[in-house]
């Protein structure tokens, strides 16, 4: 049963695949004929008068070494000027900028009653959604496990983890505010 029989097959499929078994493989004469073609050449330029702006081939500087390290002295030239020459600097990292682009510095106090107030304002605000955001951490997280029964366990779980995980995020946003409340509203120590 496992044979294929000659009288379930194509007759055709037959002779088909005795005639690629017979066939032996092509030699060098029999190779496929083959043109060449003619070689690629860069499209023509759209103004005639760019075409001689175009660059010859092998005409290209060669590439000129970048200089490491700046000369210590500022040439002078003779009408007088002086080269511009850029002070080494280390680059400042991003999270450094971004510090110091969003803080005041350390020592720097607000000037003026009208900044001490809107400080005071901002930080009240923190602290007041600081402590919204606990009594949601508190009540999302201490919810206990859904009392429907016709619910699969499945979804009952996964209804606890998604609880879990909203209790966590306000919990930390809920800290969060309590911070920049806190560096709002307590004057820095004067050491």
């Amino acid at each position: 049963m496992n044979e294929a029989s000659p009288e379930y097959l194509d007759p055709d499929l037959l002779k088909d695949a005795e005639q690629t078994s017979q066939r032996q493989a092509l030699s060098a004469d029999e190779a496929l004929p083959t043109s060449r073609l003619p070689p690629i050449t860069p499209p023509p330029l759209a103004n005639p008068a760019m075409a001689s702006l175009a660059p010859l081939p092998g005409s290209f500087p060669p590439p000129a070494m970048p200089a490491s390290i700046p000369p210590m002295t500022t040439p002078s030239f003779s009408d007088g000027t002086t080269r511009y020459r850029p002070e080494p600097t280390a680059k400042p990292s991003w999270l450094r900028a971004l510090l110091t682009t969003t803080f005041p510095p350390p020592g720097a106090a607000s000037t003026g009653s009208n900044a001490h107030l809107a400080h005071g304002v901002a930080g009240a605000t923190c602290a007041v959604l600081g402590l919204a955001f606990a009594v949601v951490a508190l009540v999302t997280g201490l919810r206990g496990a859904p009392t429907d029964m016709s619910m699969a366990p499945a979804v009952a779980a996964a209804l606890i983890v998604a609880r879990a995980f909203v209790a966590i995020g306000a919990g930390a946003f809920s800290f969060g505010c309590f911070r920049m409340a806190e560096r709002l509203l307590v004057p820095p120590r004067a050491e």
